[in-house]
């Protein structure tokens, strides 16, 4: 695309985040070089045209003023869906009342009801490879075991995980925004069958607390309903696979690191912490609200800010030696959850989910490597996720 007049020529950054060469192998390390020598906040003419903020300061303070950086597409044209997805595409006070219809189930007591369901998936996904010594742990176990959780929590049948993940997959990769679209009105056709489903027959579910729910004395209207169940099934059916895929990568590559936990498990929240912080996977965006000089830079109304959250906790700007994995530095703020109004409703979820597959990988598996040579291959996009993490480990009884 033509760059926009009010952006100078040194604010110019050949930066695709679906298809950029950075996000092939290493995307953290990549692409947080390619900031570091970038401005703090640069145009790409990428991906229909956008602004990146690049430094986590500069997004912290952005992303916790929703009255000059909006989530509504009204804002932010190049960002309108079918359907609107909710409450994420909404700013308060309507964001606010949307999220107060899940904010109990998703809250810590609310999740940890969740905590033995998930312990017995986790041991029985890790007991089905344990004794091969070997697995791609990303198709055999990072994308079923939260996802047959958040299935299960959506009360959705579990053989239509793989459809699911596909449109949930195409939506949030491809580099073609078409395909991204068409992916969201697939996912949503076939949510409207659950909705509908629910509305005769209401379960004990997320999707049924979300179909029932009522912002003061009115039920939620049909966009409402859809909106927020979509984002739901987006958030439900990725990002912790993502997450737990890089985790595992890194602790195989790593395995003084993994030795840590082996022999202190009373280490993994806080591993958690700085795992996460150098490995973000999603990120979001935002519509200028009116025309303004902010961070050196005139903006107008409508333009369009993407926040590449991924890489905020690397960033040499607010993180001391930043690409140092050290599980006793102190916890920070990474940002891979948001800031703000819009901060991540399923954290503590994502949190207890990790928590408790390290619990039970490490009470299985008390050391695994890389069972190939060589950068692993990684997909970029809305989610970066790895393709493939192959690892291998000792099985007890085995000939060295």
């Amino acid at each position: 695309m033509a760059i926009p007049a009010h952006v100078p020529a040194d604010r110019v950054v050949d930066f695709d985040r679906f298809s950029g060469p950075e996000l092939a192998r290493c995307p953290h390390q990549q692409v947080s070089a390619l900031f570091q020598a970038s401005p703090d906040l640069f145009f790409t003419p990428h991906d229909r045209g956008h602004w990146v903020v690049a430094r986590a300061e500069i997004a912290r303070d952005m992303l916790r003023q929703p009255d000059k950086f909006s989530s509504h597409p009204r804002h932010n044209p190049a960002n309108q869906r079918n359907p609107r997805t909710l409450p994420n595409q909404s700013d308060p006070p309507e964001h606010t009342e949307l999220r107060r219809i899940v904010n109990g189930f998703f809250s810590p007591s609310g999740v940890q009801t969740m905590a033995p369901a998930i312990r017995d998936l986790a041991r029985e996904l890790i007991a089905a490879v344990r004794d091969r010594g070997q697995c791609e742990f990303v198709g055999e176990i990072a994308r079923i075991f939260p996802v047959v959780l958040f299935l299960r929590m959506a009360g959705a049948p579990l053989q239509d995980r793989e459809q699911l993940s596909a449109m949930a997959d195409r939506f949030t990769r491809s580099p073609d925004v078409k395909d991204r679209l068409a992916a969201l009105e697939d996912l949503a056709t076939y949510l409207r069958g659950l909705i509908a489903a629910r509305e005769q027959q209401p379960a004990d579910d997320l999707v049924s607390l979300v179909v029932h729910g009522r912002i003061g004395d009115r039920v939620l209207d049909d966009d409402e309903k859809i909106g927020m169940v979509t984002l739901l099934f987006l958030g439900g059916l990725d990002t912790v696979a993502a997450t737990l895929s890089f985790f595992m990568l890194f602790l195989a590559d790593h395995p003084d690191h993994y030795r840590q936990l082996v022999q202190d498990p009373g280490l993994i929240p806080a591993a958690i912490e700085e795992l996460m912080r150098v490995h973000g996977v999603a990120g979001t965006e935002r519509g200028v609200t009116t025309d303004m000089h902010y961070a050196g830079v005139d903006l107008k109304a409508g333009d369009r800010l993407v926040f590449p959250a991924h890489v905020y906790g690397i960033c040499n700007q607010a993180t001391q030696d930043p690409l140092t994995v050290d599980f006793s530095r102190p916890v920070s703020t990474h940002l891979v959850f948001g800031a703000g109004p819009h901060r991540c409703l399923g954290s503590n979820l994502a949190r207890l989910e990790m928590r408790i597959f390290l619990e039970e990988w490490i009470a299985q598996i008390p050391a695994f490597h890389r069972a190939s040579d060589g950068e692993v291959a990684t997909r970029g996009g809305l989610v970066w996720s790895p393709v493939e993490v192959n690892l291998a480990w000792p099985v007890m009884g085995s000939t060295p």
